[in-house]
This record gives C-alpha cells, structure tokens and sequence, in this order.
C-alpha cells in the first residue's frame, strides 16, 4: 500500500506551487500582444493605403486606440467578478473606443453628442451604402466616405485586440480580424512587392496563431517549416497569378450597391415636369468657387427644340483663352454618387478629364463621354476646366473678332415651308457687315434669309431681335437687354400651357410668358443668335449646395441656362431662369443639416427644374430573403418591439429637441418641409407657405393658425384634421414612398389617433 503523504492526513490540502504557472501566463499573455501588435501594424500599415492621400497617421492612432480598448477590457474582465459590472464596463470601454475611433478617423466632435446622433448615423449609413461601388484607393472628396473606410479599419483592431488580449484569448478570432484588415487592403490596392509582402504577413500570422503554444523544443522545427512553405509558396504564386481573376469582384459589389440611380436625358421637350421630388444626392463636386456643371452643350435648333449637335468632332477648337486670367483655368474633382449618365460631369470649356474609374473620349469640343460602361455610383475623375468670370467692362470691351469655329453658333433650322421644306439660317456676326444666309435644309439653292424668316414661325422673333439690337451699343449690352426682355412678366412654372398650334418658345414669349429653365434658356438663345451674338443652350446641374470644400448635387440642381461667346474671353456663363426657381434658389446654400433635420439658414423649394425623368434610371436590386426557420415569429415579435421602443426614444427625443428650439410649433413645421425633400430657401415665410399650400383648406389653415398663433393676438393650435391634411398635401403626387415620408417630416401625434378612434364611434354603420 502506497504512503499516504503528511498533509492528505492532517487534513490539510497543500496546492501546487502558483508561481510557475502564473509566470507561464505572464509569458504567453506577452508574446499575444507581441504578436497583436506587430500583425496589427503591419495590416493597419496597409488599410491605410485604401485611400489617398494615405492616413498612416490615423491608422497609428487607431490602433493605439485599438489596443487600449482590448487592455481596459482584459482588466475590467480580470478585475470585476460581478457580471453585471462586467458588461457594464464592457459597454463603456466599447462606447469610448469607438467615439475616439471616429474622431480619429476624421469625424467632426460635435457629431458625437448624443443630441447629433441622428445627423451622424444618417452620414455614416449614406456613406456606407456608397461603398460596394467604390474604385479604391479611394481619392475622393466626401469626407463621410473617408471617415468610413479608415473607421473601418480601426473597428476590426479593436475587435481583434479585445479578442487577443482577454484573459480567454480567442486568437483564431483576433488573426481572422487581423487578416481581414490586410487582405481587403491588398485586393484594393496592390502592394509594390506582392510575393514579399506576403510572406512577410504568412510569418506574422503564424507567430499569432501559434507563437505562444510552441515550447523551446518545437519553436525551431516550427520555423523551418513556416520557411520551406513560404519559399514553395513564393514558387507557386507567379504562376497562379492570371491576367483574369478568379472571381470578379468588382462585378460583384456594383450588383450588390444599393441606392436610387438617375438617368437624365438631356435635349428639350418643353413638356409639363411632372416628376417626384425626392432630393437624390447626384454627385460631390470639389472645385474653386461655384460652378454650374455641364453635362451636355445644345448646339443645333431644328425649328421647335434645342438638341445636341451631330457631326461636331470632338477634338475641334472651342474657345480663346484668356492669358490675362490664369486663375480661370481649374481642376475640380467629382465624385459620382446617385447619377447614372454617359457624359462627364464638368464646367465651361473642359480640356482634360484624368484619373478616371471609366474610359474618357471627347463628344463635342469642350465636353466629355464615357466610352464603355456609364459613370455610376462609386466613379471619380478630375477634370481641368477654362471658367472665364470676366467683369462688365471686360464684356463691354470685348469687341467682335469672333474665330471662324464660332460661326456654327449663329445658325438656326426653321421649320419646313411649302415647296422649300426645312431651312437653315446663318445669322451675321455682329458687327460684320455681312447678310444672313439662308439654304434649303434639302440642298435648295440660297434663299432669301428676310422672307424665310418672315414666312417662319419665328417671324416675330426675329423682329424683336432686331428692335432690341438696334437699341444696344455692344454684344453685352444687347445680351443685357434680350435676358430682360425674356423675363419679362414671365412665371417660373413646371406646368406651362400647352402652345397649341404655336411653337413651345413663341407661345413662351408672346402669348404665355409661363414656363421653366428650358423655356428661359432657349428662348434667349434664339434670339441672341438672331442678333448675330454667338450663343448656345447647355444643359447639366446648377452649383447646388455647399457642404464644406465640396458642392452636393442633387436631381433637384438639374437645369439648363446659356453660354455665350466674348472674343479673346471665351464662353461666358448666363442663367436667364428667375431667381426664384428650385435650381437658382440652392446656388448659395450652405449644406449644414442639424441633428433636428433642418437647414441652418431655414429654407424650404418646392419642386425642382429636371430635364428628364429620374424613374429611366432604375433602381439597384437590393433583396433579402427570408429562410424557413421555425422561430421566424419570435424573429419578428422581436423586430416590431425593437421598432415600437425605438419610436418612443425617437419621438421623446424629437419632443425635447423641439422644445429647446423656443417655437416647437414652427420648428417643427421647418423639418417637416425639409424631409418632404422641400430645401428651404432664404426668404421664406409662414404667409408664403400658406400661399404655396392654398389647394388644401385643412393645410393651409395648420399654418395659419401656426401664424396667428406667432405675429396675431393669439388663437387656438392646430386641429389634428388640420395636421392629417398638411401631411397629405407634404405626400402628394410622391406615391407610397412620398407618404412614408410625410409620416416621417410630421409624425402622427396621440390627439390625431384619439380623433380617429372617437370618429370611429360615432361612425354610422348603414
């Protein structure tokens, strides 16, 4: 029989000595943070490349972030024997970490309070859905998007490092992050030294997973190992490495990119807009000062429509150059958010586009086409552009040695005449001394200019042309003097009459004096071409709103204005649509959304100055199926308390918001324009607005009530039917995502569903 030791019969239980196994522990603990932190700054090192210019800067201190969250969290865990403390604890470290994860990132400190939660999420979710399009590195201008893809970075070291670090270490985990981090950065942006910089990161990745379970006996064997199967790796990959990849990815992400695309179509119509608002972000444009961007120049008029010119070359000459003014000569930098179009986004005269996601071809002197695939969500590109801003002197002083390049913007097509058919007119430059030209668009021999004209449509035209430009001094003064004539007693509408038996323009100047961008622009075009001053129609996107360095546009910038040419200047910009449109009424905003949803200056359009239909642009497929699983119901239980508790923080938090505002009332009818997707503009006041609302009796009087309430001697609130009516008219002519919204600019409140409810009992069943 064995011996039974002293201290089993004392009673006394005697435990193995601690020290070599804490030491044990120490040690492991040590070469995991060893190995974190050179695997972490070696992916981190990498991540930072996904954009430009690179952020190794930021990416220090993310993961110096990183791996202080994992060692506050392996001591709160070591530490806190409670649960309880534990997972609060837990929270707050994550809280903090991730706070100080999107400051460094670049995030602005205000959007961290807690009252600019909802202005952060909305940023960062928009910004995230741009991301499966994106072509990396990333050299964009939104600073959302950036502060997304470096933040990302920083989320992955900080899961891997509390992985790493806690006191159960879950290193496949942590490496799993780690790898993560590098592998995305490689795939989007390859390394100087691939094969190296691979077997540099095989090394590090072996020391983390395995570093702290080799005893001093394996470590060697395990070495040589590692060694041999990267020399045979570095063998193997060249060959491996085909000009085609193996799995498409960037196919893949643009079928998985979420978001609303449009597609404009850019020659007139002159029809009635009758399209939803819903203010889609196009494009951010990074330029000097505010330009009104092109996308297409409408050169030829074929006796009712302006329309892009056929058979221009693109590589011919377009404009003079002024050497007076170098600092009209820029390059801006767009990138392609909700826009789906062919044709380049630019501005005046562009002469290069570079760095580029598509292939570029000129279309017509000064503008630029994609040649493959179209620009969609995710493209960028620079673009140098000529933006003369000569002053009125300059103008009057111009003189009238225009290029001969310049004479195919003096003609114009009048409809067909009997037994001549369509003509073409050639306008004399002014101050020329030359006679119009006029030719049978059939290959008649010349016409006498005079009596087409006369004979035409555009007879009428044509002899105000003459009136206003006996009257001018120079080409200045006369564009002065037919843009004023143009507005003239003219109404902004996106509902002009119809012209009848007229031509759309002439009904515009004679008859209506009702219409939109496309009226204004073409009729001023056609009669400063009828004067003899070189002009056309362009079509693209007003400056829009300003947001920092960067101009957001959006479909509601969509326009059409006139350029017009000044000898030794080059093609000067002029918009003869009233002030008062959508598109103009945006061109000094400064985008600043509170975390209450309102512009800082309050402003509110109400409808926008499109060119085309945005519905031709289609929408990315974004589906999610639902599995079979028995606890679907529990799933979705869970989901509508999750909803119902989150609209009641929502609703508490939007009750105090309004409440700091002074005038919840009013403040609240401020956000629910702007959701609307009606952007607020300067002037704008409770009488206008009740003007704008005078089709609905019960909206109108909401804000009436809100103004006798604010300037009168007081008066009862609001009805809830009042409020139901303003929050139709706010969904009206949007279909069912207009009326989500409007449930979302004015949510119901507990009065309106009590009427409901009290309605609904004194209803009469007959």
């Amino acid at each position: 029989m064995s011996a039974i030791p002293a201290s089993v019969r004392s009673g006394r239980a005697v435990a193995p000595a601690p020290a070599p196994r804490a030491a044990a522990r120490a040690e492991s603990w040590t070469l995991r943070l060893v190995a974190f932190s050179a695997l972490g700054l070696f992916a981190g090192a990498h991540w930072a490349g996904i954009v430009r210019p690179g952020a190794g800067g930021d990416l220090l201190g993310l993961f110096l972030v990183a791996l202080t969250g994992g060692l506050l969290v392996a001591a709160a865990q070591d530490a806190l024997a409670a649960r309880a403390l534990r997972i609060l604890a837990f929270v707050a470290i994550g809280l903090a970490a991730v706070a100080l994860i999107l400051a460094v990132a670049g995030v602005p400190v205000w959007y961290l309070r807690p009252d600019r939660w909802g202005t952060l999420s909305v940023n960062l979710g928009n910004a995230i859905g741009t991301l499966p399009a994106l072509r990396m590195p990333y050299r964009g201008s939104d600073p959302w998007v950036r502060a997304v893809l470096v933040s990302g970075g920083g989320l992955l070291l900080l899961i891997g490092a509390v992985l790493a670090l806690g006191p159960r270490p879950r290193t496949f985990g942590a490496a799993l992050c780690l790898g993560v981090v590098y592998v995305v950065a490689i795939i989007e942006h390859r390394p100087t030294h691939p094969y190296l910089d691979g077997a540099l990161f095989a090394l590090l990745l072996g020391a983390m997973l395995w570093g702290d379970r080799l005893t001093g006996r394996e470590a060697p064997a395990a070495v040589a190992i590692a060694v041999l199967a990267i020399f045979g790796s570095a063998f193997v990959a060249p060959h491996l490495d085909s000009a085609q990849p193996w799995v498409d990815y960037e196919a893949l992400a643009e079928s998985l990119q979420g978001g609303k695309t449009t597609t404009f179509t850019w020659n007139h119509s002159y029809g009635p807009l009758d399209w939803p608002r819903d203010g889609l972000e196009l494009a951010r444009v990074r330029a000097r000062g505010s330009l009104y961007l092109k996308t297409a120049d409408l050169e030829d008029f074929d006796g009712r429509e302006w329309r892009q010119a056929k058979g221009v070359l693109g590589d011919g000459e377009d404009t003079q150059f002024s050497r007076r003014h170098p600092n009209w000569t820029q390059t801006i930098h767009v990138d392609v958010k909700g826009l789906k179009s062919r044709q380049f986004l630019v501005a005046g005269t562009t002469t290069f586009v570079s760095h580029s996601s598509k292939d570029v071809a000129q279309a017509t002197p000064g503008t630029f086409q994609a040649t493959g695939k179209p620009l969609r969500r995710g493209d960028s590109y620079d673009a140098t552009v000529y933006v003369p801003d000569p002053s009125e002197v300059e103008m009057h002083s111009a003189g009238t040695e225009y290029p001969p390049y310049i004479y195919r913007q003096l003609g114009l097509g009048l409809p067909a005449q009997p037994g001549v058919g369509a003509i073409d007119v050639r306008f004399a430059p002014w101050g020329s001394g030359a006679a119009n030209v006029a030719r049978a668009a059939s290959g008649f021999a010349v016409i006498d200019a005079q009596q087409a004209l006369s004979a035409s449509p555009y007879g009428r035209e044509y002899a105000l042309a003459q009136e206003l430009r006996n009257a001018s001094t120079d080409p200045y003064d006369y564009v002065k003097k037919v843009m004023a004539r143009v507005q003239r007693d003219a109404r902004y509408t996106e509902s002009p009459p119809s012209p009848g038996r007229l031509e759309p323009l002439d009904a515009f100047l004679f008859r209506d004096h009702a219409g939109y961008c496309q009226h204004f622009a073409g009729a001023t075009a056609l009669l400063l071409r009828m004067g003899g001053v070189p002009a056309r129609v362009v079509a693209g996107f007003s400056p829009g709103a300003r947001d920092g360095a960067t101009h957001v546009i959006r479909d509601l910038d969509a326009h059409s204005w006139v350029e017009v040419y000044f000898p030794h200047i080059g093609w000067k910009t002029f918009d003869p649509t009233p002030g008062d449109s959508p598109a103009r009424s945006q061109q000094t905003d400064v985008l600043s959304v509170s975390a209450s949803g309102t512009t800082a200056q309050g402003r509110a359009a109400p409808s926008s100055d499109r060119l085309s239909d945005p519905k031709a642009g289609g929408e990315a497929a974004v589906a999610s199926s639902g599995g079979g699983s028995r606890t679907w119901l529990v799933v979705l239980g869970g989901a509508v308390l999750a909803v119902v508790l989150a609209a009641a923080v929502l609703s508490l938090l939007r009750r105090r918001r309004l409440a700091r505002s002074g005038d919840p009332d009013l403040e609240e009818l401020r956000i629910a324009l702007h959701r609307s997707g009606r952007p607020l503009v300067p002037d704008l006041t409770l009488a206008k607005v009740e003007r704008m609302l005078a089709g609905s009796d019960g909206a109108s009087g909401y804000v009436a009530s809100l103004r006798v309430a604010r300037y009168g001697a007081g008066g009862p609130p609001p009805t809830p039917r009042q409020r139901r009516a303003l929050r139709r008219e706010l969904a009206a002519g949007l279909g069912l995502g207009g009326r989500i919204r409007a449930l979302w600019a004015l949510p119901p409140r507990t009065s309106e569903l009590v009427e409901a409810l009290r309605t609904g009992r004194r209803r009469s069943y007959n």
